[in-house]
């Protein structure tokens, strides 16, 4: 360690590094900035998405079991039974029954399909009020929150009237309502076709009663307890159904199943950042090889002299091992301080932007992770470790004899 510690990273006595020192620790930054950016780009990118379609659909979903039966629209009843179920098995979640209605929005000169999202007590409408760009949501029970696709369409703003045409068992009923508000989630599947709307003026519409809805929904869980939650919940609904204290049975599904297309393709980015991976890694420890090989070329007599004095192989392996390992160091220096300025700069600048349309998104969104980036340069150091074993078994094959004629 301390003769690793005196040699300059440079051939002779020369202050300045060889070419061969900066391109393998220019390999290795640059490996660390794409491989930081991609996995906090890609993180980042799958958070944002799963958040939109979580907020659009339930974390977990308990629906009538008719409905996929036999395409009846029977609606579940959230009676105490089933609420203390639903308590015993998802403790921390956020409870509430919904009503989705689909409705015909007419103004004088278009009109445009739209299905109304409605909410009772226990929904945590943080999503909506985040999505907001005009107005607020509705108070009144006429109030309704159109996307501003949907706007666009039918040239409404904050405060304007508009017909609601319901088709409800075979009738029409019509409704006057008025826009409280404009959103743009960016997530055009779904801002085509959602609106909000007020839960009480619905139900009474469809003539509900106290405890009936389309679906009770389960928001607040954390990702990776969404399948654990859904099978303590079916096993808690199933068997209150077989003991008679539900009459009716009834089907729980995730948000893994209603958005399976968006949760599918965000599975493909994990290829992605393993690909990137590979690439670079490659890239880096071709570099970091070609350096060690170099540095050792360039001290042959000082290895000869060490050997002629005693040195053992692995003694003398271990300095350039070192020495590999001082460029590796400031390779990861180097690319950290990079890879996190520009990372702290598109979290909090947005400097690159994204087509919404094609992305959902309006710009690249970035997830900072201290264990990512731990975990990334540890990586790093193991596996230069690894690679520098290669040169280094170089000087086994010097002979002290002949490093008398090396030049």
């Amino acid at each position: 360690m301390f003769i690793a510690r005196r040699l300059r990273l440079a051939p002779g006595d020369g202050a300045r590094k060889s070419p061969a020192v900066g391109i393998a620790a220019g390999g290795v930054a640059l490996a660390v900035i794409v491989l930081m950016i991609s996995i906090s780009v890609v993180v980042g990118f799958q958070d944002a998405i799963r958040h939109k379609v979580s907020g659009f659909e339930s974390q977990l979903t308990i629906g009538p079991l008719g409905r996929y039966v036999d395409g009846e629209g029977d609606v579940v009843e959230f009676l105490p039974t089933m609420q203390e179920a639903v308590s015993d098995a998802v403790p921390s979640g956020a409870v509430a029954m919904s009503v989705r209605q689909p409705v015909v929005l007419k103004t004088s000169g278009n009109f445009a399909g739209v299905v109304l999202y409605a909410y009772g007590n226990g929904h945590d409408s943080s999503f909506e009020e985040g999505n907001l760009i005009e107005g607020v949501l509705g108070s009144d029970p006429t109030d309704i929150v159109v996307s501003s696709v949907t706007a666009g369409k039918l040239s409404l703003s904050v405060g304007d009237k508009v017909d609601g045409c319901f088709f409800v068992d075979g009738a029409l009923k019509l409704r006057r309502l008025t826009v409280s508000g404009i959103y743009s989630s960016n997530f055009s599947d779904y801002d085509r076709l959602t609106a909000y709307g007020d839960f009480g003026m619905l139900r009474k519409l469809r003539q509900m009663g106290e405890y009936e809805a389309d679906a009770v929904e389960i928001r607040g869980l954390a990702t990776d307890e969404i399948a654990t939650a859904a099978g303590r919940l079916e096993e808690e609904l199933s068997k209150r159904y077989r003991s008679g204290a539900l009459t009716s049975g009834v089907n729980v599904t995730t948000v893994f199943d209603t958005g399976a297309m968006y949760f599918n393709w965000l599975g493909l980015l994990d290829t992605n950042v393993v690909v990137i991976l590979v690439i670079m890694s490659l890239v880096s420890g071709f570099t970091l090889i070609s350096c060690v090989f170099i540095l050792i070329l360039q001290r042959v007599g000082m290895i000869g002299v060490m050997k002629s004095l005693g040195a053992t192989d692995r003694q003398i392996r271990t300095i350039f091992i070192m020495l590999g390992g001082r460029v590796v160091g400031l390779g990861l220096l180097a690319g950290d301080v990079i890879g996190l300025g520009l990372l702290l700069l598109q979290e909090y600048f947005h400097l690159v932007p994204l087509d919404p349309e094609a992305y959902f998104l309006a710009y690249v969104p970035v997830e900072i992770n201290v264990w990512h980036i731990l975990a990334l340069n540890a990586g790093a150091v193991i596996l230069g470790g690894l690679l520098m074993l290669l040169p280094a078994s170089l000087v086994s094959r010097i002979s002290p004899a002949k490093t008398m004629r090396y030049e």
